[in-house]
């Protein structure tokens, strides 16, 4: 005998909900009860609650002297099946990234930002036996390169000046930027155009066109590059930013699309 269920599939689980917004919560750094009751709209008790339940999990740590709260090791478990391939992107982006792959001829690069660092989650390498490689895992200063200035360019304004507190401008070759007022002036510049370039910043002749995947409110969730020579692509500079554009939005919509159905 067999039994059925009525169930709303399209009707969130609160508690799941809430769990999630702590999560997201906590992703900016850790916090005090009160600071995450507030900026999730709940109880301290209810708060409370589901933050205990995370942290027998293991998803969420507390300071044992501040009594604040942060992300806990199996968050960093999550990153890491990430980082190893062992899961996908954010979605199946595949297909378009492959495509842009083949039109620019280039390498495809997918990085995300932790903390001061941005990281490469996906790549798809250039076809041509001289070309750049970001290699998946790697990572490099926030502040570096066209995916770094992406993914500052499009982060809230108030944490990006938490970042800068903590940034050390550490140049990597000649053209690196070191000084943050430079650094502010560009990411002004990168947010309007809506793309970031990069000539040689961390790797000497190399050339990085990166645009933004954009979650709700306009923060980027990762950026997307098109990395390569500086004397094939820069002759295709143009070409590369109109294209890694298109890509990003295309990302951009199927991200927002399953948003929208969850």
């Amino acid at each position: 005998m067999t039994s059925e269920i009525d169930v709303d599939v399209q009707a969130p689980v609160r508690s799941v909900v809430r769990a999630v917004d702590l999560l997201v919560a906590l992703s900016s750094g850790p916090k005090p009860l009160r600071v995450i009751s507030a900026q999730v709209k709940l109880s301290k008790p209810t708060a409370y609650r589901i933050l205990t339940s995370l942290k027998a999990k293991g998803m969420v740590i507390q300071d044992s002297k501040s009594g604040d709260y942060g992300l806990g090791p199996v968050c960093f478990q999550l990153l890491s099946s990430v980082l190893s391939g062992d899961v996908g992107f954010i979605l199946d982006a595949k297909p378009i990234l492959e495509a842009l792959r083949d039109e620019t001829g280039e390498t495809i690069a997918v990085h995300v930002r932790a903390g001061l660092s941005r990281i490469c989650i996906q790549e798809f390498p250039s076809p041509h036996p001289v070309r750049y490689i970001a290699g998946v895992g790697a990572a490099a200063g926030i502040y570096v390169g066209s995916a770094g200035k992406t993914l500052l360019a499009f982060t809230p304004s108030d944490e990006r000046e938490r970042i800068f507190k903590d940034l050390r401008l550490i140049p990597q070759t000649s053209s690196t930027i070191t000084s943050l007022d430079v650094l502010r002036a560009e990411l002004a510049t990168v947010n309007k155009q809506g793309f970031a370039i990069s000539h040689g910043e961390r790797v000497d002749g190399a050339i990085g066109v990166s645009a933004p995947v954009l979650g709700t409110g306009g923060r980027a969730l990762a950026a997307i590059s098109v990395l390569g020579p500086a004397d094939r692509l820069a002759n295709r500079l143009t070409e590369a930013e109109r294209l890694v554009v298109a890509a990003a939005k295309a990302v951009t919509a199927s991200v927002q699309e399953a948003f929208d159905a969850g």
